[in-house]
């Protein structure tokens, strides 16, 4: 029989003992400093089925400057909207959110979380609900107004109207202002593909409910979908520094929308 001494014993119940506490203690991968100013570039595509018309193509582009701040691997995102510009399918309809419409937005902040591995940084952000045109008391599950005289309807944008104010027309046959109240429910998830620079793909819903017109044929029900193709539903955010603003936007964002475009940004998230 072989004997072992107490003090070899002793010194590989130790090493049993204190491994794992190596193993624990090995240091994460770094995470990236995302803190500051970013735009946000958000692409949005449904197909309604208009009266008179039938199916038609919304293809909604929407901006935002982000500013971020950064607790560990937690994201919080302040977001401010600067515009949204709807490229339709046909010209015989015509659609607009005014700038100052969209600026009147105040969304809640975002919360996202940053993901490292398999040496990929991911950024996943939770479902966010904005509500425009009413204050609810649960956002994300109350029923929507149907009436100018619900308590809860609130003239968002500030133009004298109760609700959300959307320009439309039917081009020849009727057009002007719906009064809407909308809930927009959506999810990011990306990759950050270099220090300033994140992409990734959006999962969102919507609902919307008019509550007057000033040309009653805007009120007729028509259908709404999400296009089915999850990668047509895309974001962009870039780092950013104060020099950009509402105002000059859109003269500075050409090159991040045709990289927005491009067919094979989904090979990058």
């Amino acid at each position: 029989m072989v004997k072992r001494s107490r003090h070899v014993v002793a010194v590989a119940w130790l090493s049993v003992l204190v491994l794992p506490l190596f193993i624990r203690a090995a240091p994460e991968a770094a995470l990236p400093d995302l803190s500051g100013r970013w735009i946000t570039l958000q692409r949005f595509v449904a197909i309604a089925d208009f009266p008179f018309l039938g199916e038609v193509a919304l293809q909604t582009t929407v901006g935002l400057f982000s500013e971020i701040s950064q607790d560990g691997s937690w994201l919080t995102l302040s977001d401010a909207y600067c515009f949204s510009d709807v490229n339709v399918s046909t010209d015989l309809f015509v659609t607009d959110i005014p700038d100052p419409a969209m600026q009147a937005i105040e969304p809640e902040p975002r919360a996202a979380e940053i993901r490292v591995a398999d040496g990929r940084v991911r950024i996943v952000q939770g479902w966010q609900t904005e509500v425009r045109g009413a204050v609810l008391d649960d956002p994300a599950n109350d029923a929507l107004p149907t009436y100018r005289s619900d308590p809860r309807v609130i003239d968002m944008d500030g133009d004298g109207q109760a609700g959300f104010t959307i320009p439309a027309a039917i081009v020849g046959l009727f057009g002007g202002d719906t009064y809407v109240v909308q809930r927009f429910r959506y999810r990011h998830e990306g990759t950050l593909v270099d220090p300033e620079t994140i992409v990734g793909l959006i999962e969102w819903t919507t609902e919307q409910v008019v509550l007057w017109a000033t040309d009653a044929l805007l009120m007729l029900p028509y259908r709404q979908r999400i296009d089915p193709d999850p990668t047509v539903h895309r974001f962009l955010m870039r780092r950013i520094d104060e020099t950009w603003t509402c105002d000059s936007i859109r003269e500075r964002v050409a090159p991040l929308l045709e990289l927005l475009n491009a067919s094979d940004l989904s090979e990058s998230i």
